[in-house]
């Protein structure tokens, strides 16, 4: 983790933020941190949650659905059913 720890939160992936988070999250969870070392924690983990979402929005704008539509294809916009979670 301290290789994922020493980079920019831009330059990892989602999958590397997650992973990294999820350390963050256990770690936190532990209690055996000092109030300092917690809250630079604490940091790194709002920063990595913004950015998986900020990955996540993106990826879901992304996504679209192909609809026979008369003999041709279609592209439109992904939308969730209310209700649904995504």
């Amino acid at each position: 983790m301290s290789r994922e720890r020493d980079r920019a939160v831009s330059e990892l992936t989602f999958e590397e933020a997650l992973r990294e988070l999820e350390i963050i999250v256990s770690r936190l969870e532990s209690s055996d941190l000092s109030l300092d070392e917690a809250i630079e924690l604490f940091k790194r983990g709002i920063s990595l949650s913004a950015h998986c979402n900020a990955k996540l929005e993106r990826a879901e704008g992304m996504v679209k659905l192909l609809i026979q539509n008369q003999g041709k294809i279609e592209e439109v916009p992904f939308m969730p059913v209310e209700g649904d979670e995504v």
